[in-house]
Formats: structure tokens, C-alpha cells, sequence
């Protein structure tokens, strides 16, 4: 039987390995000499009611491999310092991406927070995040509970170097980004994407406004006329049915905390951040898209009910300074509120639970990939 040369061996060995792995993603760390990568521009499944797309900065275009990256970060505990959290274990999905019914969190250092979780949907609609508004984009936003020492108190130079010891990450970075760095930057443009794929706009309200499918029971039928009454609940003003968003995401003061003066407030709101008078007390419209999923309420979450919230606004508003008198009219500051009967609050509780989009819910694509 005729040998081969080891030469010749060796030079078809190299040969078929070469054949083999030609497919395969080069992950050699720190090594940008890679061919050029193509990213699938991400593709939104938004109905053709919904408003217009959710916008991407420029140096940040929304990729699948850039969601999916994002989403692995989202859910990867390696983001906390003891690597006990991730941002999921604040913003659980199955609670429209609040914390589970808790008023505030609790960090990995058992330290609680001061406000509580917000929701995730529909976030790039808005243009500051936050209860306060410190944060002027989702990539500002991404990193801030992640190096906050209350919340997940990661360092992230140490983060990184996790996350390039990890023979996945490498290759989704440079499958989202063309490069198997690993930077704060782009841990942050990841997190972001992941959070514009978020969107939700197929509730049981969408389906009877804008498809002709199903109705409203009678019940939210009223709370629905309603909500958009001024002589009603009056709720429009601020969660406007206008964009869909059930949200105008400026912030407002609307009578929680009776202040005649800054000192007054226990929390200074968007007041913190831009540090004028006449943001003391504000905070952020939040939407009600999934709102009966969302409890507690408020910035503090000092509700623990969509019924006491109702009852706020019906028999409890206090003159306070910075109040919105454009759309708290002076007639409910001086009545304490809407004065509205059982009935319709409960009507008006009716309607916020046809804003619940259950697709959105239980969203496999939105779910945890490590399950």
C-alpha cells in the first residue's frame, strides 16, 4: 500500500480544516482585519394603525443581530457586581417590564431604591427616560442602573472582561457591530436596540378601535367616554389617545404632594436634574399601555391599586407648587378632585384593562434567550 508523504498529509489536512471552519465567525479578540459583515436591518411587526416607526440615532440603526445581542445582555446576570442581577430581575415581562408588584427595588447590595420600576414598551417614542428625565437617550439610559452602586453596582471594565471570556459574546459583536471589541459603548447601543424592539400595540382597545374586531362590554364603554371627558375622569389631557401612546411623556406635577414651597417635596423630580424651580415636583407621564399590569403606582409607588389611584384623582388632589392648572382644571383642585361615583371608577378601571396587549406579554422574541 502506497504512503503519502507527511508533507502531503499535513497540506490536505490544512486543506480540509480550511473547508470545514470557512464558514465559521472569526473570533480572534482585539483583530478588526475581518471581512465586511452584513447586518439584517431589524423589521418592526407594528399594525398599520400604530404610529410611525421608532426612531434610531444614526451611528446606532437597529439590527436583529443587534437585538439579540442586547437581548442576551438584558438577561444576563454577569451585568450586576456579584453577577446576581440582570436588568430583567427589575423589569420582568411578565409584568409589562416592572419589577413583579414591588414598590421599589432592591439592589445587589440590599440597598432599596427611591422610585419605582418603570415599564419597557414603546420606550423610543419619548425622548428622555427616567421618572426625572436624566437620561437624553436609550443609550444614555442603558448603562446607568448597571454602574449605579444602589442598583446592579457592576464595574464595567470587570464586566468586560467577563464578556470577552465568553466564547458567544465575541462572535455576537461582531455579527452586530463588525468587531469583537468589547466596549461600554457598545454594550450600551445593544441594550438599547433590545429595548426599541419593545413595542406594544395589540391590545383588546386596538383591536376594537381599529379593526373591528370584538367590543367593548358596557362598562368599558363608559369608562372609555369616560376617560376622554373633562366633565368625567379627565385623563386625556396627559395620557392622550392622540399618538396611541396613551402618553404625552412630558413631565407634570398633578397633585400628589401639597409644596408651596421646593423644600416641600420629599422628591424634586426632573427639579434634581435641571435644578429650575419650576421642575420641582414633575415627573414623567408614563403610558398605560399595560397599565393594569404595572402596580404599584406613581413615581414612588404609593398605590398599590388601579382603584386607589382612581380615588386620588376623584377626592384627594392637593394644590401644590408647579401643579399643571392647564390640565388639572382649578374647578377639580378646588373640589379635590373629579368627585366621580363607584361606578365610574370602576368603569373607567374597565377600560385600562382593554390596554393590556397580551401578545406583547408573552412574546417569545422578547423573552429570556438563556431559558
Amino acid at each position: 500500500m502506497k504512503k503519502f508523504p507527511l508533507k502531503t498529509f499535513l497540506f490536505f489536512f490544512v486543506l480540509f480544516a480550511i473547508a470545514a471552519c470557512k464558514n465559521d465567525l472569526p473570533v480572534k479578540l482585539g483583530d478588526d482585519s475581518l471581512p465586511n459583515y452584513e447586518p439584517t436591518p431589524y423589521k418592526y411587526e407594528l399594525p398599520a394603525y400604530a404610529p410611525q416607526l421608532p426612531r434610531a440615532p444614526a451611528d446606532n440603526p437597529t439590527t436583529v443581530e443587534g437585538v439579540s445581542l442586547g437581548r442576551y445582555l438584558f438577561y444576563d446576570k454577569r451585568l450586576s457586581g456579584d453577577n446576581t442581577q440582570s436588568c430583567a430581575s427589575c423589569h420582568n415581562q411578565s409584568y409589562a417590564f416592572t419589577d413583579s408588584g414591588r414598590r421599589f427595588s432592591v439592589g445587589i447590595l440590599g440597598i432599596e431604591g427611591k422610585r419605582n420600576s418603570m415599564p419597557l414598551f414603546n420606550l423610543d417614542f419619548a425622548d428622555r427616560f427616567f421618572w426625572d428625565g436624566r437620561a437624553r437617550s436609550l443609550e444614555e439610559q442603558a448603562l446607568m442602573p448597571i454602574k449605579d452602586h444602589t442598583e446592579m453596582a457592576e464595574n464595567l471594565p470587570q464586566l468586560i472582561e467577563e464578556l470577552k471570556a465568553d466564547k458567544n459574546y465575541p462572535r455576537k459583536f461582531y455579527a452586530a457591530f463588525g468587531t469583537t471589541k468589547i466596549t461600554e459603548e457598545l454594550i450600551a447601543k445593544a441594550i438599547a436596540q433590545f429595548l426599541r424592539s419593545l413595542v406594544s400595540f395589540r391590545s383588546k382597545y386596538d383591536s376594537v378601535r381599529f379593526l373591528n374586531i370584538g367590543f367593548f362590554s358596557e362598562s368599558e364603554q363608559r369608562g372609555y367616554e369616560l376617560f376622554f371627558s373633562e366633565s368625567g375622569g379627565d385623563c386625556f389631557h396627559c395620557h392622550s389617545e392622540g399618538n396611541l401612546l396613551f402618553s404625552t411623556f412630558t413631565f407634570e406635577n398633578n397633585g400628589l404632594t401639597a409644596a408651596e414651597d421646593i423644600r416641600d417635596f420629599p422628591d424634586p423630580g426632573l427639579g434634581s436634574v435641571s435644578g429650575r424651580t419650576e421642575d420641582y415636583g414633575l415627573f414623567k407621564v408614563p403610558s398605560l399601555r399595560n397599565v393594569a399590569l404595572t402596580a404599584p403606582y406613581m413615581h414612588d409607588g404609593r398605590f398599590s391599586t388601579l382603584k386607589e389611584v382612581l380615588d386620588f384623582y376623584s377626592d384627594s388632589l392637593q394644590y401644590s407648587l408647579n401643579i399643571n392648572y392647564s390640565n388639572l382644571k382649578h374647578i377639580h383642585l378646588e373640589k379635590g378632585g373629579m368627585k366621580l361615583s363607584e361606578q365610574e371608577k370602576w368603569d373607567i378601571i374597565a377600560f385600562l384593562h382593554t390596554l393590556t396587549d397580551w401578545s406583547a406579554i408573552q412574546d417569545s422574541s422578547y423573552s429570556n434567550p438563556f431559558n
